[in-house]
């Protein structure tokens, strides 16, 4: 799908899974409010079940007070679909031009990688350690 016509599906395909997470995410938050109003011990074995695939509750200053109720939080909530809103668009297709995507300099000013295009030439990114 070379053309210009598979590059406009493949375009609308990433918007629509997108929208589809946001919803997806909204739906999952709400039910999981929803089981910890009703049933706030067994959401609190299902918090700790999904920390241990990532070694959270290995931590020996892990306690769940500390962190279980910000799980459905506003402030979750929005920072959720910010991430998804910011990486909306943001993705690459072969033969097109790279996507504009927000980098930080060794300073921490913000810029962006169409910033570093000289013309035709290529631009090459690094991600990794030099040593």
């Amino acid at each position: 799908m070379g053309t210009a016509v598979g590059y406009a599906l493949r375009k609308l395909l990433v918007y629509l899974s997108a929208v589809a997470m946001i919803l997806f995410a909204i739906a999952h938050l709400t039910l999981l409010k929803l089981l910890s109003v009703v049933f706030p011990g067994l959401m609190k074995k299902i918090h700790l079940k999904m920390g241990e695939k990532f070694t959270m509750t290995q931590n020996p200053k892990f306690k769940y007070e500390d962190w279980g109720p910000s799980f459905f939080s506003l402030a979750f909530i929005k920072t959720v679909l910010s991430v998804n809103w910011c990486s909306l668009g943001l993705e690459a297709f072969e033969g097109h031009a790279a996507p504009d995507t927000a980098l930080f300099t060794l300073d921490g000013q913000k810029t962006s990688i169409h910033r570093f295009l000289k013309g035709n030439r290529p631009l090459v990114l690094s991600f990794g350690s030099c040593t």
